[in-house]
């Protein structure tokens, strides 16, 4: 049986032998280049399997938690959790491993209004390394760094970077609320 194709340049029906399928060809009253399909036959369906909920469930669970210890690790965060007590009901040493000491760098008065326009440049400047170390001491002032931004996003004006439109600028923002929650 023959493939039947209309020539998409000229609209002249066409006929094509069946092992033609999955090739190109040239049209008999133009000339122009023509791809034929496969056949309907041919066409083998893929089995699909249904979708099972809990292991989806359990796959985002999985994913979910891969992406908070990747942001603990990337941010020097201490973990979540007392490893040291697994540790010692498993019998080990019983010395937990310490977390991220506090530093005078802590306590140092942040310029919340100075660190958000460095973030914006950095972002603007697709500099995103410096940007998360800014949204990382940004977050140690959490409070005061999200009720500024906040502000920042409610006024008509905001936060004006030269060159960057305000709706991009507004994106910087909401990105850097998503960053220090």
């Amino acid at each position: 049986m023959a493939i039947e194709i209309h020539c998409p340049a000229c609209s002249k029906g066409i006929r094509a032998p069946d092992d033609a399928g999955g090739k190109r060809g040239k049209c008999p009253y133009c000339g122009a280049s023509v791809y034929i399909p496969m056949p309907a036959a041919e066409v083998e369906d893929i089995p699909l399997a249904p979708v099972d909920p809990r292991a989806e469930r359990e796959r985002e669970r999985l994913r979910q938690e891969s992406i908070l210890y990747a942001a603990q690790v990337d941010h020097d965060e201490p973990p979540k959790y007392d490893v040291g007590a697994s540790a010692r009901s498993a019998g080990g040493s019983g010395a937990a491993p310490r977390g991220r000491e506090r530093s005078a760098a802590d306590d140092e008065p942040i310029d919340v209004h100075d660190l958000v326009q460095k973030f914006v440049l950095a972002m603007r400047d697709s500099n995103l390394v410096e940007a998360d170390r800014i949204a990382g001491r940004l977050r140690r002032r959490r409070e005061q760094t999200d009720e500024y931004v906040q502000g920042l996003l409610l006024d008509q004006m905001g936060l004006s970077v030269k060159g960057v439109p305000q709706a991009v600028v507004n994106g910087f923002l909401k990105n850097l609320l998503e960053r220090i929650a």
